[in-house]
């Protein structure tokens, strides 16, 4: 790929839907450039952003004529085309169950998510503590699920797939909101730490 070719991020730094697709990018090791865009500015609501993404939203790529938006779209896509190294595995039942448990990971988590990150958000002295451990207790629940089906495997689906890409950006501030590490859930925390490591994610740390 020529550097005239190079896929072009529309990318807030720190937002998770951005890191995820920056995951599989350097994975993949697709050229990429990334475009900022401020999202504390509003970038994404002016006009000439709208005309990329109507829900004025990043990520958005160009990738020549095609123009993405919705990171797990972008990474089933970026999967699509540039299929090696693989982050799905070739069996569609397992491809199916990977595709589950994003949306688990990503919708069914949303809601204690957002209540523990809007609580954490306030000053201190404003701060529920009963609200900040209830939304805790409710995410170690739900985290439950990935911690019986990782088991001994290395990663969440067996090898490092568009899964792990899609969540680790959501787990590492799982671990800012101190969720993680957590003693009922040895396995995944031994994963997080697994997963650290690899370049994909210190590119994003």
């Amino acid at each position: 790929m020529g550097t005239e070719q190079k896929i072009q991020l529309y990318d807030f730094a720190s937002s998770p839907n951005c890191q995820r697709v920056k995951i599989v990018l350097e994975e993949k090791k697709i050229p990429y450039q990334t475009i900022p865009v401020d999202l504390k500015k509003g970038d994404q609501k002016k006009a000439d952003f709208l005309k990329l993404n109507p829900y004025g939203k990043v990520p958005v790529i160009v990738d020549a004529n095609t123009v993405l938006y919705e990171s797990c779209i972008i990474n089933e896509y970026l999967e699509e085309k540039y299929p090696e190294p693989s982050l799905m595995p070739k069996d569609p039942g397992r491809r199916a169950k990977i595709r589950i448990l994003i949306d688990y990971g990503l919708n069914h988590f949303d809601s204690p998510y957002q209540r523990l990150r809007q609580e954490l958000m306030k000053e201190e002295k404003e701060r529920s503590v009963e609200a900040v451990e209830n939304a805790k207790k409710d995410i170690k629940t739900l985290l439950q699920r990935f911690e019986r089906d990782i088991g001994d495997l290395t990663y969440l689906a067996g090898d490092f797939s568009l899964l792990d890409a899609a969540l680790i950006p959501r787990f590492l501030r799982l671990e800012g909101f101190g969720v993680l590490p957590d003693s009922s859930l040895p396995r995944l925390s031994r994963w997080l730490e697994r997963v650290k490591g690899r370049p994909s994610v210190r590119a994003i740390m």
